[in-house]
């Protein structure tokens, strides 16, 4: 039997391909789960796995990129399994990686591990993927991101970014605010979705916040610093991240 390890920060989302696998996958045994880099990295060095079916979690971060990129070798077979738009589609075609869609459909997860059985039968052909997952990694990063995938108990829901005016954190959750005043609760951390929108016209000026820049109207610094939205909203601004909100005025 191929040993395969399913890693997603979802426990719903591996548990459920678990068990996908489990029961149309012949040929292929899960022989564990990871929601974490730090519990995959030792699952994988520890059970050794000849197969990785990996929530990379773009656009809505780089994590699963993160836990390959710690290896100096990749000599197992990896899926990505995902619900990026077609850009990151495109680049794991270009580059010959395997990938199933989230919500993830069974005939396309069977295909999928038919051609994983057959590459990890042939040993033959077994070799360091690094090189090919570093290429689709600088693909997915040179493309803009204008839509992002949030998770909800039913599924999935597609955001436009730019309909984004700022995100604020809550303990181990996310507060999305909309420009129509409307705001959608995410389980994702705020740091995971400043590696999303870094780059972008985005910007963490706190702990707690990220902005929209095209929103920003004004700063003041006579009772802290603070930047004012064109809502009206004030949010502070960190000791840290003065300089860069004082450097984006002086820029426009």
């Amino acid at each position: 039997m191929i040993k395969a390890l399913v890693i997603d920060d979802e426990l719903l989302a591996r548990e459920n391909l678990k068990i996908l696998i489990e029961d149309f996958c012949d040929g292929i045994e899960v022989i564990g789960t990871a929601g974490s880099i730090t519990t995959a990295r030792e699952q994988i060095d520890s059970l050794h796995p000849d197969v990785i079916f990996l929530d990379i979690r773009m656009p809505s971060g780089a994590e699963g990129f993160d836990l390959l990129d710690s290896y100096e070798e990749i000599n197992f077979e990896v899926v990505f399994v995902t619900a990026f738009k077609d850009y990151a589609i495109q680049a794991f075609k270009a580059n010959a990686l395997d990938y199933v869609l989230k919500p993830v459909e069974i005939e396309e997860l069977i295909a999928t591990a038919k051609k994983i059985v057959d590459r990890v039968s042939d040993r033959s052909k077994t070799s360091n993927k690094k090189e090919i997952v570093n290429n689709t990694f600088k693909s997915i990063q040179n493309q803009k991101v204008d839509k992002i995938v949030v998770s909800h108990q039913k599924g999935f829901k597609l955001i436009e970014v730019s309909a984004i005016e700022r995100l604020q954190s809550h303990s181990n959750y996310t507060e999305i605010h909309f420009l129509d005043g409307t705001k959608y609760v995410d389980t994702k951390t705020l740091k995971s979705y400043n590696e999303i929108l870094s780059g972008e016209e985005f910007m963490r000026v706190h702990n707690s916040h990220i902005i929209n820049l095209s929103q920003l109207a004004e700063y003041h610094n006579e009772q802290g610093h603070i930047v004012v939205l064109k809502s009206g909203i004030e949010i502070p601004v960190s000791r840290a991240n003065v300089s860069s909100v004082l450097n984006y005025f002086k820029l426009i």
